[in-house]
């Protein structure tokens, strides 16, 4: 993992997930310093990029969700070409793409039940991400140990409701917790700790 974005995670360990340009400036106004950008359309996702970057956040890119954005080499290439150095997706050969373009890379893994499990760590082996995005994030706890230790640094989404939400996640081994509710956002690591 990116030693900055390692270092942020450690200061604050709530990502801040904007859905769209709405949240824009609750994020921008947040002490998160790390965001996952979903759901902008292409033509404005450039300047949404720019406005974060300039607030110092770390901004990872959701291919996935953002419309008119391909999860093509032609797709990873715009995002390198417009200053993304992070991205997140589902898809495997996206992340082998991205990791191949020198980026920070998240494989987003939805584990349903035991029997998706095997299918994802396979999946993760492939794609060889820096972070796995597990969803939703109380299936951590139903994870064999071995497994949460063996795969990269995990991040945990989906079903973050308040602060004890994170505290279990962080005290289960996730680097962080990702969450779309701004009440959240402005939780550092050392109020998670009290």
């Amino acid at each position: 993992m990116d030693r900055s974005l390692g270092a942020r995670l450690t200061r604050h360990p709530v990502i801040g997930t904007l859905y769209g340009v709405d949240q824009i400036d609750a994020i921008f106004e947040s002490v998160a310093e790390v965001c996952i950008v979903a759901n902008v359309e292409l033509r404005k996702l450039q300047p949404v990029i720019a406005t974060l970057a300039s607030a110092g956040k770390y901004v990872i890119v959701n291919i996935d969700s953002c419309e008119g954005l391909s999860q093509d080499k032609g797709g990873v290439e715009y995002l390198a070409d417009i200053g993304v150095t992070s991205l997140v997706s589902t898809r495997v050969a996206t992340i082998q793409r991205a990791n191949r373009a020198g980026m920070v890379t998240m494989q987003k893994v939805f584990v349903t039940d035991r029997s998706t499990w095997p299918r994802s760590v396979k999946a993760l082996e492939q794609s060889d991400p820096n972070l796995v995005q597990l969803m939703p994030a109380p299936m951590l706890s139903h994870l064999p140990e071995a497994d949460r230790k063996a795969l990269p640094p995990i991040v945990t989404s989906g079903f973050v409701c308040n602060r004890d939400d994170i505290r279990s996640a962080l005290a289960q081994g996730a680097v962080a917790v990702s969450t779309s509710d701004r009440k959240l956002w402005n939780l550092e690591a050392r109020a998670l700790k009290a």
